[in-house]
């Protein structure tokens, strides 16, 4: 069964009214699926930064300086 809402409050249709009226899409339906996309991307980025951190905290205190983190970190993003 379709749990979508097929209802809005008066505020949310007025706003998605607003937002397709500017022209950056074409009808509501693109709105709301755009809308959904970047809500999907900040959840895994929301999960990622909460997985780090999970990981940072797990491997304890260091000895290494800011400027050996930064490098190893340079090192990371370089290799991909």
């Amino acid at each position: 069964m379709d749990n979508t809402p097929t209802r809005l409050a008066e505020p949310a249709r007025a706003w998605i009214a607003e937002r397709v009226a500017s022209g950056a899409w074409p009808d509501e339906a693109a709105y709301l699926n755009d809308l959904v996309a970047r809500d999907r991307d900040d959840v895994e980025r929301l999960a990622f930064v909460r997985s780090a951190i999970a990981e940072a905290k797990a491997s304890g205190l260091s000895n290494r300086t800011l400027a050996d983190i930064i490098a190893e970190g340079r090192q990371r993003h370089a290799r991909g």
